[in-house]
């Protein structure tokens, strides 16, 4: 069984998109992480610009610092993607984005790409937006095992989709797929608004579990930093060492709250974690 270690603890970029990226690669150092989680948007990295320099100097950045990418998650639920989307031009738009974003995976050298399910229309039949994810999906897998890049595919919260909310939709795309390049991600935020456990995502994927956005929230579905919330950070990290987790568990905060001071809810989830590990 695999022991949970302080080198999975990964930092993301999201709530430091109000400072450079060299001031989040610093602080990622300065907190003691080894891991990266590349959020890909404005003014940090946008497909939408020219990129291929970019995401170059980016890998480069991370390397010289002694950091590992382990994760690219380019923006796509506030941006206009969705491939799950009724309407053929939006369902075009955002394949080409994932496919542009599998490319940007090689020159950043990422192994995963991080990729939701889309969402259809609250007042029609979720079954076809279900048909029009999966085509989407097995396209972006087809292209994903030529480039030796694995899928990370993330349920959404019902507010945000109708099509993959919790483990048991996961597994039952994913079984759909048939893809070696497809794997599980969870996102504790996500999990508890399912009404599930790290158990459950567990005992369905087991090694196939590959990621975890590992986060402190409560009843509003909130990312917070650890000790923000109502989460039980000892429970869910017992959980995780005793199914084996072996991938990274990253920081992705979302509220606002952090975005001016980004470096101690970063810096003091990490203590709080570190502290829990050693009493596991």
């Amino acid at each position: 069984m695999s022991t949970l270690a302080e080198n999975q603890l990964c930092g993301m970029n999201f709530h430091y998109f109000r400072h450079s990226f060299s001031r989040f690669l610093d602080d990622v150092a300065e907190a003691g992480l080894s891991r990266v989680e590349l959020w890909g948007a404005q003014p940090h990295f946008h497909l939408g610009d020219p990129w291929l320099q970019q995401a170059r100097k980016i890998r480069d950045d991370i390397r010289a610092r002694g950091l590992e990418l382990v994760c690219f998650t380019p923006e796509q639920c506030v941006y206009p993607i969705n491939i799950a989307a009724e309407e053929a031009v939006i369902r075009e738009r955002s394949l080409r984005y994932f496919l542009d974003s599998l490319s940007a995976c090689v020159e950043l050298e990422s192994p995963y790409l991080l990729v939701t399910p889309g969402w259809g229309y609250a007042d029609q039949d979720a079954g076809e937006a279900w048909k029009r994810s999966a085509e989407g999906l097995s396209l972006l897998c087809r292209h994903a095992e030529r480039l030796g890049i694995v899928l990370l595919l993330e349920p959404l919260t019902r507010a945000e989709s109708n099509v993959i909310n919790t483990s048991g939709d996961l597994a039952r795309m994913m079984e759909e797929l048939r893809s070696p390049a497809v794997k599980a991600i969870l996102d504790t935020a996500a999990m508890v608004a399912a009404g599930e456990t790290i158990g459950d995502y567990l005992g369905r994927f087991g090694p196939d579990l590959a990621h975890v956005h590992f986060i402190d929230g409560d009843d509003a579905g909130a990312h917070l930093a650890w000790g923000d919330g109502s989460y039980p950070l000892h429970t869910f990290l017992a959980e995780l060492q005793g199914g084996g987790y072996a991938g990274s568990l990253s920081f992705e905060f979302t509220s606002s709250k952090y975005w001016l001071d980004p470096l101690p809810p970063m810096r003091d989830s990490a203590i709080l974690i570190r502290r829990e590990l050693q009493a596991l």
